[in-house]
């Protein structure tokens, strides 16, 4: 019990200022529902038995579909899917990001030009507009398939944000005195300057995660995501399609928007609390 408590307090402590702690508490929400949800849920996934567009009751606190599908039920489901393809698609941009933009900032030159090159080309498409043609050649568009998608595509922005702070990165004196003592160029990018850095990087991977989660909610919405599975986009799609508008079924269209859209306030609270304190560290360091 002791060293629980070490560590949830160091956790807790690890989240800096009050923003950064809202976003924790919000994304410890969600963390819960998306691993544990399937235990509380009220009925099983896709369970079809109830009369069709039911108001929120105390049955159904969030109504039923136009299949007669719980739609509480339904969210609590869809919350794994879209937590995980954002959490990993963020990762493997994260990964991507980080590599491109370290090794184009330290090396400069050639290198430098080509990776820039490559990111200002894709640039010129907007990114749902690539993945949606990517989607399309694919033959089928399972929860792998997305992820991958989103991961492989939404790097450019942070390439270009972690290149310029590695430039910044290599003209300071550390950097000099690893070239000094003999240090590799590979050394000296992933355990000099990539440490100095984390803070920016970890701003940066919230900043992708939100934004992962809302690519995979658009590709849903326009047909393109994993049809066999839950999401909020799915949920959100399949309210549009059966124009829950027009029927007033207000309870099917608000909860999957107000979910995402909290899912990335927590998110962009946690970066925002660590660039706070990244810059707050830097002025000081400054002085």
């Amino acid at each position: 019990m002791p060293i629980i408590k070490q560590f949830l307090k160091a956790s807790w402590s690890a989240f800096p200022g009050t923003k950064g702690k809202m976003g924790l508490i919000i994304l410890l929400i969600f963390t819960v529902i998306a691993l544990f949800g399937s235990w509380f849920a009220p009925y099983p996934k896709n369970f079809i038995g109830f009369d069709s567009w039911l108001p929120p009751s105390f049955s159904h606190w969030l109504g039923t579909d136009s299949y007669g599908q719980d739609v509480l039920s339904q969210m609590i489901y869809g919350t794994r899917t879209s937590f995980w393809v954002g959490i990993l698609a963020g990762l493997i941009t994260t990964v991507i990001g980080v590599t491109v933009g370290v090794v184009s900032g330290f090396k400069g030159g050639w290198i430098e030009e080509s990776l820039m090159r490559i990111v200002d080309l894709f640039l010129i498409i907007p990114t749902l507009a690539l993945m949606i043609i990517l989607a399309s050649f694919l033959p089928s568009m399972g929860t792998l398939s997305t992820i991958l998608i989103i991961g492989s595509l939404s790097w450019l922005y942070m390439g270009r944000s972690i290149r310029s702070q590695t430039m910044s990165e290599r003209q300071s004196g550390y950097v000099e005195a690893a070239r000094m003592v003999g240090m590799k160029d590979t050394e000296i990018m992933f355990r000099e300057i990539l440490p100095n850095i984390v803070p920016v990087i970890l701003a940066n991977l919230v900043l992708v995660t939100t934004q992962a989660v809302l690519a995979e909610a658009g590709l849903s919405f326009l047909g393109l995501g994993d049809p066999t599975n839950v999401s909020w986009g799915t949920i959100l799609a399949l309210a549009n399609a059966n124009n829950a508008v027009l029927f007033h079924a207000w309870w099917w269209i608000l909860p999957p928007g107000l979910a995402i859209a909290f899912f990335c306030f927590g998110f962009i609270l946690i970066g925002n609390g660590i660039l706070e304190k990244y810059r707050a560290n830097r002025g000081n360091a400054a002085l």
